[in-house]
């Protein structure tokens, strides 16, 4: 008999195979674990290709934690042919690379600048353009919409992350019944 408390977040196990939990009225979390930056790009890459335009994702996660790795793995998944070209776009604030998809890539490192952009307009471009991932999500958690999916990256050790998609609302549908969770990252 397991003893794990419900509710209660698990990590994948050692071959990055997540345990999913499913509790009323919490969200669902997907544990996985990355062993390499390339395995933190195909768990991207596997959302990416869910992603639609309007869609939004929050990462939330330290200084080299993976966030931007993340991302270059979303943009393949978009179908952006200049996914090698994803940098993190702190100083810039916001990169956007062109896809069938676009991907707005946006950096809320330096709060204030960024909640300014977001109330010029950025919500409704987003709205018919494209995907916005936020990194450093957490700092705006009370700008972002609700729905945006939330993408929490963990540096555990030298080469070895946690990412946990936390699903909530239509995300459980979507992704969890999208995501092939038998595949590794």
């Amino acid at each position: 008999m397991n003893s794990h408390n419900p509710g209660t977040p698990r990590d994948s196990n050692k071959h990055g195979e997540p345990h999913v939990e499913r509790a009323s009225a919490k969200p669902v979390q997907l544990c996985f674990l990355s062993h390499s930056p390339g395995e933190t790009e195909r768990l991207g890459q596997r959302l990416g290709v869910l992603l639609q335009p309007g869609d939004g994702v929050s990462l939330i996660g330290e200084l080299g934690a993976g966030k931007t790795c993340f991302v270059r793995g979303l943009a393949r998944g978009l179908g952006i042919d200049a996914a090698d070209e994803v940098r993190s776009p702190t100083w810039m604030l916001m990169l956007e690379y062109e896809g069938p998809v676009p991907l707005l890539h946006l950096d809320a490192y330096f709060e204030g600048r960024t909640a300014d952009f977001l109330e010029d307009g950025l919500e409704a471009r987003l709205a018919e353009e494209g995907v916005l991932v936020v990194e450093w999500g957490e700092k705006l958690r009370h700008k972002l919409p609700q729905d945006f999916l939330k993408v929490h990256l963990e540096h555990l050790s030298e080469g070895t992350r946690r990412i946990v998609l936390v699903l909530e609302g239509a995300w459980v549908d979507r992704i969890g019944g999208e995501l092939n969770l038998e595949e590794n990252p």
